[in-house]
């Protein structure tokens, strides 16, 4: 079988990494798989390809500058006159705007796939792109939901706005009481041509079914749910003593792990664990002298006063990097409070590092109270306080059982061989009734 992945990011980084864990997954059992990105690349792999060239990143570096140089001289200010809500992740703001033909991509990807995956949109394809490559190739297209930005016309979380559910309009995203703004006609642009592709959603989370069900663009389309896959041998499971060695943490510490890319990202939640955090000092019981926070990601310790010791790691540079964090922790904690993952909730399971998360995103799926770790009420810094406090207290034998869940779970649901197991299963089941 011939597959085609189409994702914006480069595969080796950031989130681009689910596009290659599919590609390994489909590829490991036996199928011809390329990934076309959008975003230039150096890959080893011939089976990766991209659309931009070195060249189309030089030019768009210069783009930048030259915009930068032009926004400080008022009388030619190009910048935006819509202003935007970085809460709702707002992507491409006019998604009619073609960025490279259907032709192009077939003739980029080299192959006539029997099977299109489409994972991240931004700036990349468009409505018409999609029913155009299934018009041509006869190819079903999977698309894997990685945000909520398939169902709507403009953000990508919508948070409490319902409107993808009746069509987008008056985008609270823009700060417009317009019902035709943009949103609204990125919407009917997406209607138009969506309606007559042959399209599969499919969500990694119960949380994103439970909206695309709801959406008025996929509502009448076929819905499935895989977890996203992670690989079981780079997030292995290894004793805590071992993983505290590796990185030089003492071994009587409890080590609590967490990590952001920005701690003021709202949906992230981070100011709920940093109350939780203080809850945790002052109302539990617990050997505070052996607490240790260790943080991933851009904190700046001069900024944010927390009330136990920390281990700053920074950006971390791979995979095996942050492997090594979730080896060493002892509980992994995820305050998010509007997210379709994460995609750390994932991993931390797989490595046998329970979780602490709110009920939200994946943790609705696979953290489960007692089992492999501690769900609590969404945005209820206590009750977080009271999960953290429950792992950490537990004795070595029930701790050791938590651990031993996750992973088990974690194999068994989103390991390669059992996600890629689940959609070779979907596809032969929509071929046989097609």
């Amino acid at each position: 079988m011939n597959v085609l992945i189409l994702s914006t990011q480069n595969p080796y980084y950031t989130s681009g990494i689910v596009a290659y864990n599919l590609y390994k997954g489909l590829k490991g059992a036996g199928h011809n798989t390329k990934v076309l990105t959008k975003l230039y690349g150096v890959y080893e792999e011939n089976d990766f390809v991209s659309m931009e060239t070195s060249f189309d990143v030089f030019c768009n570096k210069m783009q930048v500058k030259f915009k930068r140089v032009l926004n400080r001289l008022p009388f030619l200010s190009i910048k935006s006159k819509v202003k935007t809500d970085h809460e709702y992740h707002v992507q491409d703001f006019d998604q009619t705007v073609e960025y490279h033909s259907t032709r192009s991509i077939l003739k980029k990807a080299k192959m006539k796939p029997d099977v299109i995956f489409y994972l991240f949109q931004q700036n990349y394809l468009t409505a018409k792109n999609l029913y155009e490559l299934n018009t041509i190739t006869g190819a079903p297209i999977y698309w894997y939901m990685m945000d909520t930005a398939p169902l709507t016309g403009l953000c990508h979380y919508s948070w409490n706005c319902d409107g993808y559910t009746k069509g987008c309009g008056s985008c609270p995203a823009i700060y417009s009481t317009n019902p035709n703004d943009q949103s609204a006609k990125n919407f009917q642009y997406k209607l138009k041509y969506l309606s007559k592709t042959n399209i599969n959603i499919i969500t990694p989370t119960e949380w994103q079914n439970k909206k695309a069900v709801e959406s008025l663009l996929f509502k009448n389309n076929p819905i499935h749910k895989i977890i996203l896959s992670i690989d079981p041998i780079v997030y292995d499971f290894v004793s805590k003593s071992e993983g505290k060695k590796k990185l030089g943490i003492e071994l009587n510490r409890k080590v609590i792990f967490f990590g952001s890319t920005s701690v003021n990202d709202k949906r992230k939640g981070m100011r709920y664990l940093f109350e939780a955090l203080e809850i945790l000092k002052k109302d539990y019981p617990i050997n505070q002298e052996n607490i240790l926070l260790m943080i991933a990601g851009n904190f700046d310790e001069s900024k944010i006063s927390l009330p136990f010791k920390i281990k700053n790691l920074g950006l971390l540079k791979n995979s095996e990097e942050l492997a090594a964090a979730f080896h060493a922790a002892d509980v992994f904690v995820c305050p998010s409070i509007e997210d379709s993952g994460p995609m750390m909730i994932n991993q931390s399971i797989m490595t046998g590092t329970p979780v602490v998360s709110f009920k939200m995103g994946v943790s609705e799926d696979i953290v489960v109270t007692g089992k492999t770790g501690y769900r609590a009420k969404l945005m209820d810094s206590p009750d977080l306080a009271k999960g953290i406090s429950y792992v950490l207290d537990l004795n070595k034998d029930a701790y050791g059982t938590l651990c031993l869940n996750s992973r088990e779970l974690a194999i068994n649901n989103f390991s390669f061989n059992a996600a890629t197991e689940q959609i070779l299963r979907l596809i032969e089941k929509d071929s046989t009734h097609g």
